[in-house]
């Protein structure tokens, strides 16, 4: 009996582990609230550097699949921003590899040849065809002509920057000459131009164009464009500065600096408190994250302290855009070389794009270049072009995980707070509200090799609530696959290494833009705009006809004003506040409703 009572116990022990294993598997709670709003998205972008000198030159149709893999948000990866190349002329006798320099389109000064780049040219025409309204000119070097080198890069030692003393202005006019000829003759409008990258780097007789300079320099280039752009009636905005790293935005780059006397990086100082200069240059800081992927340092770390430098700008209108990642690095350090179309590079790029987007409040991120023909982690499409001369077309994983981004959230989206997953080593994720606030997004990144639960907790939106999911994952047809439509209510299980977009429509929109969800509950909306002078609109919504005030508080919470006292009907209702016998400061507007309330912070500045 004592033998078979201690198997009977061994296999109750085990019935109950294995039973706890599967019944009682942990479930993470995603909350989500629609009315915490951070930055607004302005696009998601890719550049034609350099691999569009060669594709434009390719057979119609496959240059049409390209252009609908990149550009369509029906059947490609919708994205909203593309960046075009200025070459700076090709250079054969140094820079070897026969894709890494351009024409330019000058044969001598302020002469031209327009039907150069017309390869790359035909990529724009295709982007803006598929609705693509955001176009940005960069530059990786002046013409070799303008250059003390008299190539496309640098010679050690040979200057602070490549470009000549006193050529400023020509290289000024001459990329405004370039931006005037496609406003006006390619009915191709550039929102900004960059006229220097990455430039705290040497680029001393590298393989591919590019030119340093110094803070100073950059602020010359910077004088000169904009009186140029300002002459010829250009509304073309200047970007700068492309920094090749994050720690250079708010550190000196030491080496460089030490070498050459002159200031190279810290450029947030450098660029946005030079009043000679920052109410010249686009209020966006544009700056790459190449070196940023480590997991045990750099991918958080140096995004947080980069971030605590730049809230004084926000809080003055500056914005920051990635405009430019591919893996060189890795978060394991594994570096760049190898062609890798699965989900292992996507996911680590996810990973960056997730914390870009929700550290830095990046309001844009810019891929690299959008097609490679490198054994590389370097491309959203591939080809062997280069090897074997035949016209392929790769797709990747890194294509269609960039699409669970750019083809759900479009310019004008929100970024809403979003906690309970942000675990890099885990599930992470980010959630947005569209434009017109008729859509709820939310991007979840699964970089482990098991499947993960999720519920949802949703202030003011019903139980009946759904999504539709789109799934990337190594399957070979999860390429932004539809999937399932699900009730908050149920939850949702997130696959092994995937990342998953999911879109739910909120409902109608009210006068002013904001989202009536039909809440179960009384709800008072942020007020628009806020910060606000002189007046501001405040917005509520009642389930059914009730007594209610609607009551301003200072910061010391002193009433300050009644808005209303009254009995209000079942819907919507706005009521706006001007403010004019009151101070600048901080002040909350609170709704009272039977057993109800609700708050929210409003800041006037008078």
């Amino acid at each position: 009996m004592s033998n078979c009572f201690k198997y009977l116990r061994y296999f109750f022990w085990t019935y109950l582990l294995f039973t706890s294993s599967v019944s009682f598997a942990q479930t993470t709670e995603l909350i989500i609230d629609i009315d915490e709003e951070y930055q607004t998205i302005d696009n998601f972008g890719a550049s034609d550097c350099w691999s569009f000198q060669i594709v434009g030159g390719w057979y119609t149709p496959n240059k049409e699949k390209i252009a609908d893999l990149l550009f369509s948000t029906e059947s490609g990866i919708g994205l909203s921003a593309w960046r075009f190349n200025i070459g700076a002329g090709k250079e054969n006798n140094r820079i070897t590899h026969p894709w890494r320099s351009v024409e330019t389109f000058e044969i001598a000064e302020g002469v031209y040849d327009w039907t150069r780049q017309a390869e790359e040219t035909w990529f724009l025409h295709a982007a803006k065809e598929r609705g693509v309204d955001q176009f940005i000119a960069f530059v990786n070097s002046p013409t070799a002509r303008m250059n003390r080198s008299g190539y496309t890069n640098c010679d050690d030692g040979l200057g602070l920057t490549n470009l000549k003393d006193g050529y400023e202005g020509q290289f000024a006019t001459y990329l405004v000459d370039i931006l005037k000829h496609f406003k006006d003759d390619e009915n191709i409008e550039f929102t900004h131009i960059s006229p220097v990258n990455e430039p705290q780097w040497e680029w001393n007789n590298s393989n591919q164009e590019g030119n340093r300079a110094s803070n100073e320099d950059i602020k010359n280039i910077v004088l000169a464009l904009y009186g140029e752009l300002v002459e010829k009636d250009i509304n073309t905005e200047i970007s700068i500065g492309e920094s090749g790293d994050i720690p250079s935005w708010y550190n000196f780059a030491n080496n460089i600096s030490n070498e050459y006397g002159e200031e190279y990086g810290n450029y947030i100082h450098a660029f946005c408190n030079d009043t000679s200069i920052n109410n010249k240059i686009s209020k966006v800081l544009s700056g790459h994250s190449y070196w940023s992927d480590l997991i045990v340092s750099e991918l958080v770390q140096d995004r947080i302290e980069f971030k605590a430098r730049l809230i004084n700008y926000f809080n003055q209108g500056w914005k920051y855009w990635q405009t430019e990642y591919c893996q060189l690095e890795g978060p394991y350090n594994e570096g760049g070389w190898g062609r890798d179309l699965t989900m292992t590079t996507a996911l680590n790029v996810a990973r960056v794009i997730h914390f870009d987007l929700t550290i830095l409040n990046a309001n844009a991120w810019q891929w690299w270049t959008a097609m490679s023909p490198e054994d590389y982690k370097d491309g959203l499409l591939y080809t062997d072009y280069l090897k074997n001369g035949l016209q392929s077309i790769i797709e990747s994983k890194i294509l269609w995980t960039l699409g669970n981004y750019s083809k759900f959230i479009r310019p004008g989206s929100k970024r809403i707070k979003c906690n309970g997953a942000a675990d890099k080593y885990s599930v992470m994720a980010s959630a947005y509200k569209d434009e017109t606030n008729d859509k709820l997004i939310v991007v979840m990144i699964n970089v482990t090799e098991e499947e993960r639960d999720f519920a949802f907790s949703i202030a003011c939106i019903d139980s009946n609530f759904t999504f539709t999911s789109f799934i990337t994952s190594d399957n070979e047809d999860d390429d932004l696959r539809e999937d399932i439509t699900f009730s908050v209510n149920d939850g949702i299980t997130i696959p092994a290494k995937s990342v998953v977009t999911l879109v739910g429509n909120l409902g109608i929109i009210n006068s002013i833009g904001q989202t009536e969800i039909n809440p179960v509950s009384p709800k008072l909306y942020s007020n628009y705009p806020n910060p606000f002078n002189p007046e501001t609109l405040i917005s509520y919504y009642l389930p059914k006809t009730s007594k209610i005030s609607l009551e301003v508080f200072d910061s010391l919470g002193r009433k300050v004003k009644t808005l209303v006292n009254d009995v209000k009907s079942e819907g919507n209702h706005s009521i706006k506040f001007h403010p004019k016998e009151l101070s600048s400061g901080l002040y909350f507007t609170r709704l009272n409703s039977e057993n109800f309330f609700d708050t929210i912070k409003m800041i006037y500045i008078k």
